[in-house]
C-alpha cells in the first residue's frame, strides 16, 4: 500500500499493569524450565491481576488521546484486536472499548487476526481514511490478559512468553497537527497453508477449553512439527518476510541502502522465532539496527506492533527525517511491514 504524504500517527500509547512476574520467579515456581531462560528472551512480564484485555485497551486509548490532546469526537472508527479471552464469552469487546474511551461518534469493530491484529487494523484504518474524505481519524487498539486458569503465560507455548497490556494508536491525515510519525507505506502477505500451526491434529470442539485447561499451545505445535510443517513454515516465513520488507520499502520509495533508515523493530517473540524467519532476511536486505523491545514485556498478543511504535516515539531514537520500519506476524500465517518517518523540522 502506497501512502505517499497522506497519513500520520497522531497519538500512540502502551498501557501496562504495574505488577510483574520475573524469569527467576517463574523458574523457582516450576513454570519455566531453567534451560529456557535465554530462549524466551525476557527478564520479566507485566501481569494484570484484575483488568481484562478490553479494560487494558481502554486505558491505553484514553492515555493516547490525553497525550496528544486529541478530541475523541474526531475519531470516526475504532478497530480493536486481541488473541485471547476478552473477559466475557459472548459479547462485543470493541464496543466496550469505544464506550470506555468516549468515542461517541466512532463505529467500533472487532478484528480477530491473532498477533497481526494491530498491523491489519492500521492497514484497514489507512484504507478507510484514504477512501472517505469525511473520516477525520481512526483509533486502533489491542488488549490481552493471559491469566490462569485458562492460560499459563510462561509454559503455554514454546519459547514465547506472554505479557498483559493494552495499546492504542490514532491515525489521521498528515497536516502538521501533532504528527508524531509519517506513515509512508504498508505491506502484508499471508500463507494460509500454515493455518494448522496452532490447530495440529485437534478436532473441532463445541466450546472453549475443550481440548485442555489451561490452553496448551505446545500440543498442536508438536503435531505440526510431526507432520513436517516446520520446514514449510520456515521456507514460507523467510519468503514472506522478505516480500513484505521489500514491498514496504518499494511502496515508500525508499531504497534498502538509504542512510535515513535508522532501525527496524521486530515482534516481541523469543529468540528462536527471530532466528527462524526474521533476522536472516533482515540482515540480508537492510543494514538497519534491529530493535528487540520486548525484553520486559514478552509477547503482547496483538499489541506488539503498536507497542513498538510507542517505544520508538518515546525513545526519541529518530532524528527528523530518519526512517524506522516495524515488522511483525501472526498465526494463520500473516506477516506485515510498515515504513515510518520522523517529521522534518519546520523552519519559519
Amino acid at each position: 500500500m502506497r501512502l505517499g504524504d497522506a497519513l500520520s500517527i497522531k497519538a500512540v500509547s502502551t498501557w501496562l499493569p504495574a505488577a510483574r512476574e520475573t524469569v527467576a520467579e517463574a523458574i523457582a515456581g516450576g513454570r519455566l524450565e531453567p534451560e529456557h531462560r535465554d530462549r524466551v528472551g525476557v527478564t520479566e512480564l507485566p501481569v494484570s491481576h484484575d483488568l481484562a484485555g478490553p479494560q487494558l485497551a481502554a486505558r491505553a486509548g484514553r492515555q493516547a488521546l490525553e497525550s496528544a490532546s486529541w478530541d475523541a469526537d474526531r475519531v470516526g472508527l475504532l478497530s480493536h484486536s486481541w488473541i485471547y479471552h476478552q473477559g466475557h464469552d459472548f459479547w462485543a469487546p470493541a464496543h466496550y472499548v469505544a464506550h470506555q474511551v468516549g468515542l461517541r461518534r466512532a463505529l467500533p469493530f472487532g478484528l480477530q487476526h491473532m498477533s497481526n491484529g494491530a498491523a491489519l487494523g492500521m492497514q484497514l484504518a489507512a484504507v478507510r481514511l484514504l477512501a472517505d474524505p469525511d473520516m477525520d481519524s481512526v483509533m486502533v487498539t489491542t488488549g490481552d490478559r493471559f491469566a490462569p486458569p485458562g492460560y499459563d503465560r510462561w509454559a503455554g507455548d514454546y519459547d514465547v512468553v506472554y505479557g498483559d497490556g493494552g495499546t492504542a494508536l490514532v491515525l489521521g491525515r498528515r497536516d502538521g497537527d501533532g504528527d508524531l510519525l509519517h506513515m509512508l507505506s504498508f505491506a502484508t502477505a499471508a500463507a494460509p497453508e500454515t493455518e494448522n500451526f496452532f490447530r495440529g491434529r485437534d478436532e473441532f470442539s463445541a466450546a472453549p477449553l475443550t481440548h485442555s485447561t489451561p490452553i496448551d499451545v505446545r500440543r498442536p505445535k508438536k503435531a505440526f512439527l510431526e507432520m513436517g510443517g516446520m520446514e514449510t513454515l520456515k521456507t514460507l516465513g523467510l519468503a514472506k518476510v522478505r516480500q513484505v520488507l521489500q514491498d514496504s520499502l518499494r511502496f515508500a520509495g525508499v531504497e534498502a541502502t538509504d542512510p535515513r533508515i535508522r532501525c527496524i523493530a521486530l515482534p516481541r517473540a523469543g529468540d528462536s522465532v527471530y532466528d527462524l524467519m526474521y533476522l536472516p532476511v533482515i540482515e540480508d536486505v537492510i543494514k538497519a539496527e534491529p530493535l528487540f523491545l520486548g525484553r520486559r514485556t514478552g509477547h503482547l498478543g496483538s499489541g506488539d506492533f503498536i507497542a513498538n511504535l510507542t517505544d520508538i516515539v518515546g525513545s526519541g531514537i529518530l532524528e527528523p527525517g530518519e526512517i524506522a520500519l516495524v515488522i511483525g506476524g501472526g498465526a494463520g500465517y500473516t506477516w506485515s511491514s510498515a515504513v515510518f518517518q520522523a517529521p522534518e523540522k519546520t523552519h519559519g
